[in-house]
């Protein structure tokens, strides 16, 4: 539908999403998961999987409604056999010889298709308001994509990161639809190296601040190697080199928060430049800052609760996401309807969920 089709007339609402699940009640359903699946030697995961997904999507609420997940867990678990089957295959015969190792090759050239019959899969198995989102996405596309440009983005050393980001965003909604409608995402160049200049002082800071730490501890143990006994110079020599190690580790905890900086702030863009059937936008307003804080606080809790608060961490990052996220509606939400799609490739989710791969969607 044209935005000219709507109306001068229409109302313009902006909606927010919001989620209404509690850290007590996905206790509860985390336990139980986690006791099943060892019982079971894992194969519970893939109702645990259902059970997670459809009680975070059942509290995610927009204007009234909530979101559903359809997957099935015997489906889900197939494929996850086929996944675990292949990759025990694969380490088989490289270590019988590594000649085998050649089979990367094979892997890299199918990886695009795993992707969008993953990607198909997901979005067909989420709905809301009775209406299924779908994903149709091109081979070559997602070969230039999500691997022609992650390497030229690895020669460039990260200089080609928003391009990258801009392409890869640009794919997935594009190629995303909400039963008959289309999404689309167009997000601006400018803005996405505007976020990566962010990230890089962002990484000074945090190397700075990391660095800093290791020097007044490194000056502090100095201070006190000179009262120290012999037997206790080697240890206070380590300790002394502080500003060395602290460099190495300050470089090394920005990097990876860098990654966590960037990510929130190329969701805010892509986010903010995406429409719905030419006429409803969507937006996003996460502040990257807090989420890397969200993040980090969220792996130190459940890190000294020996994993007891990863239910509660999980529901704090769902709910701050959700609540940062909206949608500017002009007219009703109610005209969209259902359409024939392709299903995707259970087994294709599975792999990118075995192997920990996120694009988002």
């Amino acid at each position: 539908m044209d935005q000219n089709t709507i109306g001068a007339g229409s109302d313009v609402r902006e909606l927010r999403f919001s989620f209404t699940g509690k850290a007590v009640e996905y206790f509860g359903i985390w336990i139980v998961n986690l006791l099943l699946s060892i019982v079971t030697l894992g194969i519970y995961t893939a109702w645990a999987k259902v059970r997670r997904l459809r009680y975070f999507y059942g509290n995610t609420w927009l204007d009234g409604h909530n979101f559903e997940y359809h997957a099935r867990p015997i489906k889900i678990l197939l494929g996850r056999v086929i996944v675990v089957a292949l990759l025990i295959v694969y380490n088989l015969l490289v270590s019988v010889s590594p000649f085998f190792g050649l089979l990367i090759i094979l892997y890299i050239l199918v990886f695009p298709w795993l992707l969008n019959k993953s990607m198909a899969f997901n979005a067909r198995m989420t709905s809301y308001r009775n209406v299924r989102l779908n994903f149709r996405g091109s081979y070559l596309g997602a070969l230039g994509v999500f691997i022609v440009m992650p390497l030229a983005t690895i020669l460039s050393l990260g200089l080609l990161a928003p391009v990258a980001s801009r392409l890869a965003n640009n794919y997935i909604g594009r190629h995303l639809g909400y039963g008959m409608a289309r999404f689309d995402t167009r997000a601006p160049l400018g803005a996405l190296y505007a976020n990566l200049g962010a990230t890089v002082l962002f990484v000074i800071l945090v190397a700075l601040v990391c660095s800093g730490l290791g020097f007044v501890i490194g000056t502090g143990a100095s201070t006190i190697g000179g009262l120290a006994e012999d037997g206790e110079e080697a240890l206070l020599r380590l300790i002394s080199s502080g500003p060395i190690i602290g460099a190495m580790v300050g470089g090394y905890v920005a990097l990876t928060l860098a990654y966590l900086f960037y990510a929130a702030g190329v969701r805010n863009v892509a986010f903010n430049h995406t429409t719905l059937d030419g006429a409803h936008r969507l937006s996003s307003r996460v502040g990257r800052f807090r989420y890397v804080w969200i993040l980090v606080s969220n792996l130190f809790a459940t890190l000294l609760t020996l994993g007891l608060l990863r239910p509660w961490a999980a529901v704090r990052t769902w709910r701050y996401l959700a609540s940062s996220t909206g949608l500017q509606a002009v007219g009703s939400l109610d005209h969209f309807v259902d359409g024939a799609a392709p299903e995707g490739n259970v087994g294709a989710a599975e792999f990118f969920d075995i192997e920990g791969i996120d694009f988002g969607l």
